[in-house]
């Protein structure tokens, strides 16, 4: 018998969320003026227009939920604190004297304007720098002309210009993407192009490929960002789901559950650049402005989370349900896995055995992700014949992994043709 699902508390996803809009608000006017920078860390500072265009995404995705009295106030109430920022005089200048990146330097305005927070005479004014001839040609790859389109739609309120579906099937969402050992833009590229394909989740999805080789790779990414610790990165893959429609599956729902008692555990959902003993050194206005400018992005990820799943029948589920792997296989990989990394192990231990066994292609990409970042390749050589053996080499990551291990002999060969 079909095992029931039942959605994740609506209370609590908005709690979740109004938190995070407190969060972004605070980090707006701590760093909307002069933005934030870390001498000890420069690769953490950033200028002004990231927490402000940040914030303006999560309004823009929260409202889907504004039906809930409590989003909506928050909405307004945050909307109030960036317009300012969004129409100050540096980004009117901005986009003065870089009219190719006017719509970059307009972004919080544009989504304040569709959300019903306006401007007519900058918005006039905009316009008036957009027709310059100088704003014709700025080159850009295929993720951030995507966006600039979807932008241009949302303030026109147009359909999407002519040059998206070529844009579309050049991106990283026509994958596959190199989850294994590829770059962290090429896995960020894949979560944002979701959102503007999907405007947020205000419209259906038409995706370049078919949704379920789409859902293969996102649950493998999962995978390796919840081993990772990187839970910016796994919050952004779990917009997927809410974002295509597709059921919430066992490995997605537990993502969301790992991120959940996380964030429950620290208040913020820790950033991957947030260093825990520099963070207890500091206090006073050091520690809150350490604390948010390393931690805001994250948590403004997990609000649109939350966001997005708070639309009708997006919920993830608080129990875990599908295909069970044989109790022996998740017996003989445990022995391979890591024991003490993690923040997904204590959930997973917790779990009765049959959602344990729902989650057998999870655990066994984490293996896959274990033993790669430990260049053991033995291991991972090990690992794959598991999956082999039980017919659940079937993922993303399994053929990335047999694909290294073949370019691996073909180099030994290389290097050494006699031996």
């Amino acid at each position: 018998m079909a095992i029931k699902s039942v959605p994740w508390s609506e209370s609590d996803l908005s709690a979740r969320l109004c938190r995070a809009l407190d969060t972004a608000r605070d980090a707006a006017e701590l760093f909307g003026v002069a933005g934030y920078r870390d001498a000890d860390c420069p690769e953490n500072s950033f200028l002004p227009e990231k927490p402000i265009s940040e914030t303006a995404m999560l309004l823009y995705a929260a409202s889907a939920a504004n039906r809930l009295p409590e989003v909506s106030a928050k909405i307004e109430e945050v909307a109030r604190t960036i317009a300012p920022h969004a129409r100050s005089s540096r980004a009117a200048l901005q986009i003065a004297l870089h009219p190719a990146l006017g719509l970059d330097f307009a972004f919080t305005h544009i989504l304040l304007t569709k959300l019903g927070f306006g401007d007519p005479c900058f918005d006039d004014y905009v316009k008036s720098c957009l027709q310059s001839q100088s704003s014709y040609v700025h080159e850009r790859p295929p993720f951030a002309s995507l966006e600039q389109r979807w932008l241009e739609s949302v303030w026109t309120g147009s359909a999407l210009s002519s040059g998206w579906n070529v844009d579309l099937l050049r991106s990283a969402l026509n994958g596959p993407i190199d989850i294994l050992g590829g770059l962290r833009d090429d896995a960020y590229a894949f979560t944002h192009i979701l959102m503007y394909c999907t405007d947020f989740g205000n419209q259906s999805c038409q995706l370049p490929r078919k949704r379920s080789h789409v859902m293969d790779d996102a649950s493998s990414l999962l995978a390796k960002c919840l081993d990772d610790e990187d839970y910016d990165l796994a919050a952004e893959v779990l917009l997927f789901w809410p974002l295509t429609g597709a059921p919430w599956t066992a490995t997605a729902s537990f993502g969301f559950r790992v991120l959940a008692l996380v964030e429950d555990r620290v208040g913020i959902l820790p950033g991957g650049t947030t260093n825990t003993e520099r963070l207890r050194s500091l206090s006073g206005l050091d520690k809150t402005r350490y604390r948010l400018g390393t931690g805001y992005h994250t948590a403004i990820v997990m609000g649109i989370l939350c966001a997005t799943s708070l639309r009708l029948g997006q919920a993830p589920t608080t129990n875990l349900a599908g295909p069970l792997v044989e109790t022996r296989f998740l017996e003989r990989l445990s022995c391979i896995v890591d024991h003490d990394r993690g923040h997904w192990r204590s959930p997973f231990q917790n779990l009765s055995d049959t959602e344990q066994r729902t989650l057998g292609p999870l655990l066994l990409d984490i293996a896959i992700a274990q033993q790669y970042r430990k260049r053991d390749f033995e291991a991972l050589r090990e690992v794959l014949a598991l999956a082999c053996e039980y017919g659940l080499a079937k993922s993303p990551l399994c053929r990335q992994a047999a694909g290294l291990l073949e370019r691996l002999a073909h180099c030994s060969r290389a290097i050494n043709p006699l031996g």
